[in-house]
């Protein structure tokens, strides 16, 4: 894939991004790979194949996802399932919000709550006191909070902290050993992460701590960021989506995870097109995985430079991460994922 190796190294000789990792799956073979830049821009700290991501909100669909999904296949909870069955304490407005509609974006729970590292977080109080920004059910907003308490709803089923029933129920089975919340407290010793975002108040960049603010206060493990991985771990769970496998997850689950949802609300489209977690690619513009991705596909993107995108129809994989982030946050990736994308599928299928 020349022109696609020319691409990264022309983002990374002029500047438009740090440093990435790129991984291009077809046909249960990971036929291209591409560590490019840098880790860290002061250190000049190369990136290597093991370089350990800040996954951001890819932790959403390679976190919580699979770990509700479980739940759900063992019928420990239902779709159905509203937050006041989990929690009898949430107030009148929120209780009758489901698993579906927080797995959907269609909870009506705000997008964020805005937080510095400095600032104090009580979950899952501060969302029970947050106005909702519309009725459940009516339309599609992207939400941090409906994630946290989904996380949330994991351990409480489950008896564990969502990062142990994880790697226990998931990363362990398919061999993502590289792939965990708190990389600095836990082995190797020697953990490559890459660094993100200058943080202001310790006057250093953040590395092996995650970014999201939110995530950070809440220690470290939260449904919607908090993640790590390396591209090849990624690579990993792209396969079981694609191929199946261990830890067995039924067809049915795996059809209604990525099946658009939100195609009619409230008898309008949805501003956005959501499966079960993931984004798919259904919508009347172009998403971050570019023009050549079938309708079937679906994916996710991660604030700090992540994203990975699957194509069971043209059964291709794509992941891409990068520290984008770490330039600051005005950044060009919104433009550059597309092209990469692009050039990728372009590539792939010229030689075929």
């Amino acid at each position: 894939m020349k022109r696609v190796k020319e691409l990264l190294d022309d983002w990374i000789e002029s500047g438009l991004l740090p440093g990435a990792s790129l991984r291009v799956i077809h046909r249960r073979k990971t036929v291209f790979r591409a560590d490019v830049g840098a880790a860290h821009r002061e250190w000049k700290t190369p990136i290597t194949p093991d370089a350990l991501f800040d996954l951001a909100s890819l932790t959403k669909v390679a976190a919580t996802l699979p770990a509700v999904l479980l739940l759900l296949e063992e019928g420990d909870i239902a779709l159905d399932s509203s937050l006041h069955s989990f929690f009898p304490d949430c107030p009148a407005d929120k209780r009758a919000i489901t698993i579906e509609q927080l797995l959907t974006h269609t909870s009506g729970l705000p997008a964020d709550l805005v937080k510095k590292r400095t600032d104090q977080l009580e979950i899952p109080a501060e969302i029970y006191r947050a106005a909702l920004a519309a009725a459940p059910g009516t339309t599609v907003i992207y939400s941090d909070l409906g994630m946290i308490l989904l996380g949330l709803v994991v351990e409480k089923v489950s008896g564990e902290r969502l990062d142990h029933f994880v790697f226990r129920r998931v990363y362990a089975p398919l061999g993502m050993n590289a792939t965990r919340f708190l990389p600095l407290s836990s082995p190797p010793a020697d953990v490559k992460a890459v660094a993100t975002e200058y943080d202001e108040t310790r006057q250093a960049y953040v590395v092996g701590e995650v970014h999201d603010e939110k995530a950070w206060l809440m220690g470290g493990v939260a449904g919607h960021a908090g993640l790590f991985s390396t591209a090849d771990d990624l690579c990993r769970y792209a396969c079981w989506w694609l191929y199946g496998g261990e830890p067995a997850l039924s067809a049915h689950w795996r059809r209604e995870a990525v099946r658009n949802r939100t195609a009619r609300l409230a008898g309008r489209r949805s501003p956005a097109s959501r499966g079960l977690g993931w984004q798919v690619n259904q919508e009347a513009e172009p998403l971050s995985c570019g023009r050549l991705f079938s309708p079937e596909s679906y994916g996710h993107t991660g604030f700090t430079g992540t994203s990975l995108w699957i194509d069971p129809r043209q059964d291709v994989a794509v992941v891409f991460l990068t520290n984008a982030v770490h330039l600051g946050r005005d950044h060009q990736l919104k433009r550059l994922r597309p092209l990469l994308h692009d050039a990728v599928m372009e590539e792939l299928f010229s030689r075929l």
